[in-house]
């Protein structure tokens, strides 16, 4: 009995100096230093997508604690020392900013971010699906040489779905991008165009990261094409190639439902219209129709990514000294982001 007594003794004993024990794990953070989440706030980060922008241009900024929360509402930033009441500053001039944020007594790491000018032009590419024997499209063509008559840096292209000039992508084309009727007009490959000039002029005015040169040459029946791609900012999205080989001046009857429309420019020019001159004619692609990636680390700020292509000479082609190459770079959404073109044998520099 005695013994039982101080088996009994000693458990309570045990029990109770374990209870009231501390447990280093439970006040102290462990020798590596790490917090639990939810842990005392410490430090706070700034970040932000891109250390380089366009003057004008809105780049939001993030700002995070030790724990990994996010308490970019709970914080204040700063642009070269003034406070700025948000989390997205617009950039009112070129030149280095310094950005930091506060929260509390705790204030961030700081981060520059450099607002510069745009290098390149912005264009922008219609394609026009038509076909000889399509009555309607002699209109969409006549509107899309008004446009570009109006402003050169619309560049035309003609997809043909037709025995005379078939592009051999046309159906696929079609088919991704919703083509459903001829004449049908797409601004930038995926924007449905509405005939006006104004439509896809107005794209002009929108500043794109890159611009495209092109450099090409032909050698017996093989057409080389350097086309580059120069970054002004980075571009954190998949980027893809396009280049198309282009054919002017082909001459086949068109089919003609205007013919006794007085309104209309083709008024009384008969149907068919015989020697009906089809330019910017989609011949081939030197990439995938639907393009070819750019891998991303050479679509870095400063950055130009150059490709080397080559092709037979189709056999379709008429007259090798009518032909024209354009370049396109198209984003994941398909579409496209800016466009060059060139005449065979031209080099078209940056611009």
């Amino acid at each position: 009995m005695k013994i039982k007594n101080i088996v009994k003794e000693l458990v309570l004993v045990t029990f109770v100096v374990f209870a009231f024990s501390c447990s280093k794990s439970e006040d102290e953070p462990s020798s590596g230093g790490q917090v639990d989440p939810g842990g005392v706030e410490t430090a706070i980060t700034i970040s932000t997508a891109y250390d380089k922008t366009f003057k004008d241009s809105a780049v939001a900024f993030w700002v995070s604690n030790n724990n990994d929360a996010d308490v970019t509402s709970q914080s204040t930033i700063f642009v070269n020392g003034t406070a700025i009441g948000s989390n997205v500053y617009t950039f009112p001039a070129t030149g280095s900013f310094t950005i930091y944020a506060t929260k509390g007594e705790l204030q961030s790491n700081t981060i520059t971010v450099e607002a510069i000018l745009p290098t390149h032009t912005t264009k922008v590419m219609v394609e026009d699906y038509t076909g000889t024997w399509c009555g309607y499209c002699p209109r969409l063509a006549t509107a899309l040489e008004n446009t570009v008559n109006l402003n050169a840096n619309v560049i035309p292209v003609a997809i043909h779905d037709d025995n005379e000039m078939l592009f051999p992508y046309a159906n696929q084309m079609e088919n991704t991008f919703g083509v459903t009727g001829f004449p049908t007009g797409k601004v930038n490959r995926t924007i449905s165009w509405n005939e006006s000039t104004s439509q896809p002029i107005s794209y002009l005015d929108f500043r794109q990261k890159m611009g495209l040169a092109i450099n090409s040459s032909i050698a017996g029946n093989t057409i080389s094409a350097e086309v580059k791609v120069h970054y002004d900012i980075d571009e954190n999205n998949s980027q893809r190639l396009v280049v198309y080989l282009l054919e002017n001046g082909l001459v086949y009857p068109q089919v003609n439902y205007y013919n006794n429309d007085g309104s209309s420019p083709w008024y009384q020019t008969g149907n068919p219209i015989q020697g009906f001159v089809h330019d910017h004619v989609a011949r081939e692609v030197f990439t995938d129709v639907m393009g070819d990636v750019i891998p991303s680390g050479q679509t870095k700020s400063g950055n130009t990514y150059t490709a080397n292509l080559t092709m037979d000479l189709p056999s379709s082609v008429q007259d090798s000294d009518k032909l024209e190459i354009v370049a396109f770079v198209v984003g994941a959404d398909n579409k496209i982001q800016n466009v060059q073109k060139a005449n065979l044998g031209e080099y078209k520099d940056f611009d």
